[in-house]
């Protein structure tokens, strides 16, 4: 919400903030990524590698001057207690920092800690609180913002502070008082988004049930706004409420028919739903043909559900309705790239930079870097790292731009070069440091360092729970070294937070159907992810695999048939030129892996299928 994630932290001198493990300016920002960086790591503070070590003590002593003179608001100046600075005063905080530049976060902790209980000053207890978000100790943090609290009852910043660290510590009900006061202050003209603030809030710590409740207490005001029920689905659909979420996006919607977030929140809950959106939007249209939003709203509803083509002529018409509008460029582009017709991708994608380079905020490194990845996908690594050199710093683009290059290098054979660039790149943000370990355990999964990969992807996971692509990638990497059980325990977590993720089903049943174990649960998945992504070759190749693996070679010669035209791709030729080659059709079943071998010729399933059926003569 506005005034309370605006306000939560404010931004302390630079030599304080150089002190932290992590930077805390985006923390500043906003509470969901101050939960963020907390709610992934073990609640201990006494971590040695906690926080950086510089090695000038000159940027202690300088910290210290900042922590004993920090400026205070009007209202907190009250709460300041008349305790005279003495040297022994001064030669704890000097000693708390000089420790914390050394890699030392406990000492200097207990140190503030102990100083606010013995002076009451409560901005002892707000460094330490500082200290213990830096080195991602939650409870000890807790512990510092609450005696902050008690001695600075007039601060708002310790009060926020404190409820957002009760949420992540699984109390919600005692971080109530705190959330009611903060919400009551906000215009009702911001309402709606202060009460989708207070959600994603609420979404970071592990009691999601309770966090409901709260959710549902503090909103039953507001229930006429499709923020409030917007918001109220996304903690439903937290707390396994399916019924309940649907309910209240289906209310959403009845509230705003052309609210865009609910509408796409409801279709990602099944093929179902998302056949239902579909009507609305187009019922909605025949009588709304201007509306924008609604416009969006069944373009990306189309793109959910495969229809690449009635997608791609909403845009159009945004086009045409807008000819400033750079969005319906860019899905053009992405979805020209998606039918391979690179040559008006890049149409789109020049028009977009040019628009962007004369729109105040636009942001042309959206087109580079597609225009780099599609360079890359026609094999010209020169021009790739020209598009990648025009994306300049200040864009959004940036970070993906030294990922993209680093899989340039990585293609090189530069692995360790582009895990040392993807090692050097900093962030504050959650996701883009997700990206970052995503990125890297890539690179060593394509240079077949599985045990690396799944070594960095546990670790990962562990710091970014919520992460679905982390926890897919954990997952795969797991079968790869034949550690199934974590594979499956990954997968059944996605299946539980993201049902309608076709590729969480696929992924399971199709290792299952590899291993020919538990066929008929192995289909059964399969057929869930094709019911979610009818036309996704690869869920229709795991599905024409298990009919192999039933003993229906003519079905799944078929269904892989299908599949390898939509895709041709060298694990799909590997499993059709098997169907074919145990069928007797011993000729097509070579020449479908002559072509499979000019798709990938190192392709891991093909090699193994033709040493397995001793296959020399393609």
């Amino acid at each position: 919400m506005n005034s309370f994630v605006m306000k939560l932290f404010t931004k302390r001198q630079t030599g304080l903030a150089q002190s932290f493990a992590m930077p805390m300016s985006r923390v500043a920002g906003a509470v969901m990524l101050a939960m963020a960086a907390l709610a992934f790591a073990p609640a201990h503070a006494q971590s040695p590698n906690a926080t950086p070590v510089p090695s000038d003590d000159d940027a202690a002593a300088q910290t210290a001057a900042d922590a004993l003179t920090a400026p205070v608001s009007g209202s907190e100046q009250q709460d300041l207690p008349n305790v005279a600075m003495s040297s022994q005063i001064v030669f704890q905080v000097l000693a708390a920092e000089v420790a914390l530049q050394r890699g030392q976060p406990a000492p200097a902790y207990q140190t503030y800690l102990s100083l606010a209980r013995d002076t009451h000053d409560p901005r002892f207890a707000q460094r330490a609180t500082e200290i213990a978000i830096a080195a991602q100790s939650p409870n000890d943090a807790l512990t510092s913002a609450q005696v902050w609290q008690q001695f600075a009852p007039h601060s708002e910043r310790a009060a926020q502070l404190s409820a957002s660290l009760l949420i992540v510590s699984g109390k919600p009900d005692d971080a109530k008082p705190t959330l009611q006061r903060e919400l009551a202050k906000v215009s009702p003209e911001q309402r709606g988004e202060a009460i989708l603030s207070l959600q994603s809030l609420l979404s970071r710590g592990p009691n999601r049930v309770g966090g409901l409740n709260v959710l549902k207490d503090l909103i039953a005001n507001d229930l006429d706004r499709p923020e409030a029920q917007l918001a109220l689905a996304r903690q439903q659909l937290l707390a396994d409420d399916q019924p309940g979420a649907k309910a209240s996006l289906e209310k959403a919607l009845q509230l705003r028919p052309d609210y865009l977030p609910a509408a796409l929140t409801l279709a990602r809950m099944g093929p179902q739903e998302r056949a239902e959106g579909i009507a609305s939007f187009e019922k909605y249209l025949d009588k709304n043909p201007k509306s924008h939003d609604a416009r969006l709203a069944l373009a990306q509803l189309y793109l959910s559900s495969d229809r690449l083509d009635d997608a791609q002529k909403q845009f159009e018409i945004m086009r045409k309705n807008d000819s400033k509008d750079l969005t319906p460029l860019m899905a053009l582009a992405l979805i020209n790239i998606q039918k391979k017709q690179f040559d008006k991708a890049k149409d789109y994608l020049n028009q977009y930079a040019k628009g962007a380079e004369n729109t105040p905020g636009g942001d042309p490194g959206q087109a580079y870097i597609y225009l780099a990845q599609l360079s890359l996908e026609q094999k010209d690594e020169a021009a790739a790292s020209q598009w990648l050199d025009k994306i300049p710093r200040t864009s959004q683009q940036y970070l993906p731009a030294q990922v993209t290059r680093a899989q340039l290098l990585a293609r090189q054979g530069k692995v360790d070069e582009a895990r040392a660039l993807i090692g050097s790149l900093q962030s504050s943000d959650p996701r883009e440091l997700a990206l970052l370990a995503r990125t890297d355990s890539a690179l060593l999964f394509e240079a077949h360092r599985y045990k690396e990969a799944e070594e960095n992807l546990a670790k990962a996971v562990a710091a970014f729970p919520d992460d679905p692509d982390l926890v897919y990638d954990y997952a795969m990497a797991a079968e790869k070294n034949g550690h199934f059980d974590v594979m499956e325990t990954q997968l059944r977590t996605l299946m539980r937070t993201q049902p309608a993720n076709p590729q969480a089903y696929n992924a399971l049943g199709y290792s299952l159907v590899d291993r020919n174990q538990r066929l008929d649960e192995a289909v059964q998945l399969i057929e869930k992810a094709a019911a979610l992504a009818p036309n996704d070759a690869f869920i229709m190749d795991s599905l024409g695999w298990a009919r192999f693996r039933q003993g229906n070679s003519a079905e799944a010669e078929k269904i892989l048939k299908n599949a390898y035209d939509l895709q041709p791709n060298a694990e799909i030729g590997a499993h059709l030129g098997e169907v074919q080659w145990r069928s007797g059709q011993q000729d097509q079943a070579r020449a479908t892996w002559r072509q499979a071998q000019k798709l990938e010729p190192d392709n891991d399933t093909l090699v193994k299928t033709l040493k397995r059926l001793q296959v020399n003569d393609l």
